[in-house]
């Protein structure tokens, strides 16, 4: 893609196509996309348009902080090549969940064909009390027995629609009325009923394919760090991805319950959190080393794409991550092409709807920046 074509594709994506019908509507994009939830997502029409403005088809492109796959499956959708990767492993196993296609007649059977009456009982005194308050003994009892079935079987697709209805606050999720995204529990707190697990599975699956969706699969998921890939030099077209947002979202604890039944204890949890790239003292050196991994398996004049947001840190202050990352990576030996600004407002972003303990970023509104770089 010469610099004109460039340039006239940065004018059309400046005119935030996706706010328009339809693709502004909350649940544009397949079914497939809703298999789970996680804080932070971006929006499929927002991945959409950037990967067709920005990528061709049959190219290669990497997104290295794919969180749960929106990326991918968009890229997916539009015939590109794609390689995820992630380290949170409830990220990388809904990520895998969306390529693992057998079709909805084949997932049914395989759910019908379980007796979970039959199958070993569980041992719950392991499971922690904080996890026990959102079930019911018995619908605890079927989740962790479907669990390791889904396991033994390699059924990446199944289990993660039952992380997907692990928690919420519909009929068709499996613990107490609680949060969808994050797994708080409302005072009062709800009283506990037993859910049957395979009737919600089934359902599930079935709305997971209501649209028509290929078993080819054109890429991989991978869970490794982003600062140390084991891609080989110069093998990917672009990069695609949305970098965690330092200094304001918890991508940890507000998945916890999920993590939990991803076998990630309370202390591997911790652990995990001192590993990702998201701390505000540390991030822009962590960004570094992310950028010269992004430069070496980059192709010459491939371009990097990252959607990064402000921080604010006090009423007067902000920081522009896109800028300081657009600074640092020009050391590295990348070149700036430009910056796109989306603007969001603050009732749609979920560190205020669900409580966000920074008050300062309640009052203010979110702002998106694409930006856009090229290997030089």
């Amino acid at each position: 893609m010469n610099d004109s074509d460039l340039k006239k594709r940065i004018r059309r994506l400046k005119k935030c196509p996706w706010k328009e019908q339809p693709f502004s509507k909350q649940n544009w994009g397949i079914w497939m996309h809703s298999i789970s939830s996680y804080v932070g997502r971006i929006k499929p029409a927002f991945a959409h348009f950037l990967i067709k403005e920005l990528t061709t088809e049959g190219q290669v492109v990497l997104d290295p902080f794919c969180g749960i796959g929106t990326i991918p499956l968009e890229l997916d959708q539009l015939n590109r090549k794609f390689i995820g990767n992630d380290l949170n492993p409830y990220a990388v196993l809904i990520s895998k969940s969306k390529f693992d296609r057998r079709g909805v007649d084949e997932e049914i059977n395989f759910l019908n064909q379980i007796n979970l009456k039959k199958e070993p009982i569980p041992d719950l005194e392991s499971v922690p009390m904080w996890v026990k308050e959102y079930f019911h003994k018995k619908t605890l009892v079927e989740i962790l027995q479907l669990k390791e079935i889904l396991i033994k079987n390699e059924r990446n697709f199944l289990y993660g629609c039952l992380l997907g209805i692990l928690h919420g606050h519909r009929p068709q999720h499996l613990s107490i009325r609680t949060g969808y995204i994050i797994p708080y529990i409302p005072n009062p707190k709800p009283k506990k009923e037993y859910r049957e697990v395979i009737p919600r599975m089934i359902s599930k699956a079935s709305r997971m394919y209501k649209d028509e969706v290929s078993l080819d699969v054109q890429g991989k998921i991978l869970q490794e760090d982003s600062r140390k890939l084991s891609l080989k030099t110069n093998s990917v077209n672009n990069v695609i991805s949305s970098p965690p947002y330092y200094h304001t979202l918890d991508y940890v604890h507000s998945n916890r319950l999920r993590l939990w039944l991803c076998d990630q204890n309370d202390h591997q949890q911790e652990e995990l959190t001192t590993n990702l790239i998201q701390q505000r003292s540390t991030y822009l050196d962590q960004m570094y080393l992310v950028g010269r991994e992004m430069k070496r398996v980059l192709k010459k004049d491939g371009l990097l794409v990252f959607i990064l947001g402000d921080v604010h840190l006090s009423p007067s202050k902000s920081l522009n991550t896109a800028e300081d990352i657009a600074d640092l990576y020009e050391k590295i030996g990348f070149k700036k092409v430009d910056i796109i600004n989306d603007q969001i407002p603050a009732s749609k972003t979920t560190i205020v709807k669900y409580g966000g303990t920074n008050s300062i970023q309640k009052k203010k509104e979110k702002l998106d920046r694409v930006l856009i770089m090229r290997n030089v």
